[in-house]
């Protein structure tokens, strides 16, 4: 369990790279994180429980960033997630609910989230899970976001971006890597940027030429 909640305390990013990692427009990581004040107005954050101004993002904070990006992209206002993530922070124990396994792969888990939604009003657009028949099924955007995640003892402990490229908070210090290797995909793309034939880097980097793809695909996050 130690070990556990010292990943997802480690501290790994900066707000800025949240935002370039999740593709958001700037100053949305520090929104959503840390809160925000707009025309005399205070807004909580999504992800901490209280703000404390710091710019530094731990892992569990860019998991739960992670997961809100997917809603966001629908269009609509995550801020009012916030009583239904406080509501889950409280039954689950854990000051990461959004990046334990609990909430979204056990049954158990998803009866819970229901109970929460329908108890803080969730509107519909941003629930974690909804109901079908007799089963809990996880949202569209949380099932996105589980085909990315690896969890590993309960916690989310990478993000597969594509086939070989991952995002791990013990590697390369968080940023994009190759699959398996401490190999960061903006080293990769360097080459090809520099000229290189594709087959030609794949062989400097003794990685496959799919893999060189892969990261030419997501360089724009590293």
């Amino acid at each position: 369990m130690g070990d556990t909640v010292a990943l997802l305390d480690r501290e790994v990013y900066g707000m800025g790279q949240v935002d370039r990692l999740l593709g958001l427009s700037r100053g949305t990581a520090c929104r959503w994180i840390d809160g925000y004040e707009r025309r005399g107005r205070h807004f909580e954050p999504l992800v901490r429980a209280v703000a404390t101004g710091s710019e530094t993002v731990t892992w569990g904070e860019f998991v739960e960033a992670r997961l809100i990006s997917e809603y966001r992209q629908q269009g609509v206002s995550v801020f009012r997630m916030r009583p239904a993530i406080m509501a889950l922070r409280k039954e689950f124990g854990t000051a990461y609910p959004l990046a334990a396994a609990q909430p979204f792969l056990s049954t158990e888990g998803r009866e819970l989230v229901l109970r929460v939604q329908q108890e803080t009003n969730l509107q519909p657009s941003l629930r974690f899970v909804f109901r079908s028949g007799q089963a809990v099924l996880p949202s569209l955007e949380v099932r996105r976001f589980l085909q990315a995640a690896d969890y590993e003892d309960a916690i989310v402990r990478r993000f597969r971006i594509a086939d070989s490229i991952v995002i791990d908070p013990e590697y390369a210090s968080g940023e994009p890597t190759i699959a398996g290797r401490r190999l960061r995909v903006a080293t990769v793309t360097e080459s090809v940027v520099a000229g290189e034939s594709r087959d030609v880097v794949a062989e400097v980097w003794d990685i496959t030429p799919r893999a060189v793809d892969d990261a030419v695909r997501c360089s724009r996050v590293a």
